[in-house]
């Protein structure tokens, strides 16, 4: 077994700038971006030399070294990439749903001579200004940073290979679909209540419109099925219009076994019709009730916690950009104290 030598490990401070989100597609569970990747380590070879550009290309990616006030080199290498990501959505939530934008960088080094940590001077970030999509999604401000380790599938070795993952976050507009789908299907089952005006004896006329309302439904329910991509769980919308076909069909139910009680007279039949009638708009009501304050302590949870997460990134910019300000004539004595010293604005 081979160890690790500690002083051929070579840091790597990474940077990701979400420079531009295009469309984010539901459908093919994919979102377009271009992106700033800045990576950044020691060169002990090029000390006490004087800061210069190192090779450019056409592809947008430039190599410089720096030297600092110690004169330390660090390799800089910048690079734009801009393409098409694949990213798994949740939908669970949906519409209400927030979804996790990811870029990844890996090496193909192994862990043992590389380690990715995040720039401790430049933070990674993301300009929600310049946002495509930004009627049917809203980009939340901040940005998550995680370490990984990843391992190629193709390779015959088991080493391990480190990886950054920098990840922002689109929160779903959910106008669209309240009105075009929840309240769609609210009128449609609805209108199964104006059933009960034909008369009980009348049960073919009561099933006729009964059945012509559910088959709406169903096939509203298959039109709206093509916005999102085949998936074994149900989303929120899914529930809503599940609940709308099943009221639907305890008021086909009820019109079919109404004709039992004919036999008992007018006057009981109508008697039950309105006890009927009465418990299913009270169960009608109960349920959508129900069902709206899932939706907001439930579905929208994780939108109230995004929002939380974009005032403490905030609170924390303005902290470090104070810190910068006082600090700006210091020089620190190590990066070690440096970066203790972000640490402790952190945990103002």
């Amino acid at each position: 077994m081979q160890l690790k030598t500690p002083s051929l490990l070579v840091i790597v401070e990474l940077r990701v700038v979400f420079l531009k989100i295009g469309e984010i597609d539901t459908l093919k569970e994919q979102y377009s971006a271009d992106t700033f990747i800045q990576s950044k380590w020691r060169e002990p070879l090029l000390d006490n030399r004087t800061n210069n550009v190192l090779s450019e290309t056409k592809e947008a990616t430039w190599l410089t070294a720096t030297i600092n006030n110690k004169g330390e080199a660090f390799v800089m290498e910048r690079r734009r990439v801009r393409g098409v990501f694949m990213e798994n959505l949740e939908l669970n939530d949906f519409p209400l749903d927030v979804q996790d934008l990811t870029v990844t960088i890996t090496t193909e080094r192994p862990d043992s001579e590389i380690d990715i940590i995040p720039d401790e001077n430049e933070m990674s970030g993301i300009n929600v200004q310049t946002f495509v999509d930004q009627q049917e999604w809203r980009l939340h401000q901040h940005i998550e940073v995680s370490k990984r380790v990843m391992t190629q599938e193709y390779s015959s070795s088991a080493r391990c290979h480190p990886a950054l993952s920098v990840t922002c976050r689109a929160a779903r507009r959910p106008g669209y679909f309240y009105w075009n789908v929840f309240l769609v299907m609210f009128f449609i089952s609805a209108l199964s209540f104006a059933t009960f005006a034909v008369s009980p004896e009348l049960p073919q006329n009561r099933l006729q419109l009964s059945f012509t309302l559910l088959l709406t439904s169903v096939t509203f329910k298959f039109v709206i099925n093509q916005s999102l991509p085949k998936i074994s769980y149900l989303t929120y919308m899914d529930k809503y219009v599940l609940l709308s076909l099943v009221m639907l069909c305890v008021v086909c139910v009820w019109h079919a076994v109404v004709t039992v009680f004919c036999r008992y007279g007018s006057t009981f039949l109508q008697k039950l019709e309105r006890d009927v009638f009465i418990a299913f708009v009270m169960i009608y009501i109960i349920c959508h009730i129900v069902f709206i304050f899932w939706l907001y302590f439930d579905a929208c949870k994780r939108r109230r916690v995004m929002k939380h997460k974009d005032r403490e990134y905030m609170e924390f910019l303005a902290r470090k950009k104070e810190w910068l300000e006082k600090t700006k004539e210091l020089n620190p004595s190590s990066r070690r104290q440096s970066t203790l010293l972000l640490h402790s604005v952190h945990a103002l």
